[in-house]
């Protein structure tokens, strides 16, 4: 799995809500400030609300809170040393932080040491320890290590060991991420309900998942939906829907959708008519998206 999608800085529902009501003028991080209130500047400085962006200065202001014992902060923290936002990348430092902030179980620090054990950033790999960190953060709702447990079962990711494929434990953890709205949860989710691995086969749950993924923009949802109109698997056969999500998989650089719609454009797979309303179909989605 690639590090900026995993390896994130937080951006919690309370750190938003936090840092959309902070109107005060920025202070610098040795004044008297509480935890919380660092925080809230280290949050506008990461996200340029209402101040320049500045990762630096965001890093001395999620410092300051950190010292203070705030845990988000620490993990925030830990995570620009370990992307290298705003200081030098440092592994160590950054697991120096997420230990602090995991210390006061928080969700995401506990993902991200599970992370860091699952690569061997900073650490030596440990898969028994990385799976411990993911259970850990999950049992607390937190969707990454959900669906890392979930690709964790279902494809032996990270270790390359198929020996602890357990496809109801995927299910279990993805149908919990999906539950919460992540659109890579979803997609896989289908993927299982389309196979009948660890649940029975269920062709309209897999097409109602696709279907919540490809929706939300997610790329390789949509270019499932696409093949599963195409085969008409679970849905009426409908070349004209199968084009528009491998035209919308596509724009978005998947290159199942991009195969797809590549093949139909090449031999001409649709009719004028049929490919006329394909484009009506894809402007709708994108104007709504626009628009949302």
């Amino acid at each position: 799995m690639d590090s900026d999608k995993f390896i994130i800085l937080a951006t919690t529902t309370l750190g938003i809500l936090l840092a959309a009501g902070c109107a005060e003028e920025p202070h610098s991080p040795n004044q008297s400030l509480s935890a919380t209130e660092e925080y809230k500047l280290a949050l506008r400085y990461a996200h340029g609300n209402g101040v320049p962006q500045d990762n630096a200065k965001a890093v001395e202001h999620y410092r300051a809170s950190a010292e203070k014992g705030y845990a988000m902060a620490q993990t925030d923290l830990g995570s620009s040393y370990a992307r290298g936002l705003g200081v030098k990348q440092d592994f160590a430092e950054a697991l120096r932080w997420y230990r602090k902030a995991a210390a006061q179980n928080d969700p995401l620090a506990e993902y991200c040491l599970g992370y860091a054990y699952a690569h061997g950033d900073g650490v030596k790999k440990d898969f028994n320890l990385a799976v411990q960190w993911w259970q850990k953060s999950a049992q607390q709702g937190q969707i990454n290590a959900e669906n890392a447990l979930g690709q964790y079962y279902l494809y032996g990711e990270f270790s390359g060991d198929t020996n602890h494929i357990d496809y109801a434990a995927a299910s279990k953890w993805f149908q919990k991420a999906a539950h919460q709205n992540d659109t890579a949860a979803m997609n896989n989710l289908a993927f299982l309900y389309q196979n009948g691995w660890g649940m029975e086969k269920n062709w309209a749950e897999a097409v109602k998942w696709y279907q919540r993924a490809a929706e939300q923009g997610n790329a390789m949802g949509q270019a499932n939906l696409g093949l599963m109109y195409q085969e008409g698997d679970g849905v009426p056969r409908d070349l004209v829907q199968a084009y528009k999500w491998f035209a919308l998989s596509a724009g978005r650089g998947n290159p199942v959708g991009r195969h797809a719609f590549d093949e139909y454009n090449e031999k001409h797979i649709l009719s004028p008519e049929q490919f006329a309303a394909a484009r009506q179909l894809i402007e709708s989605y994108l104007a709504k998206a626009i628009s949302n």
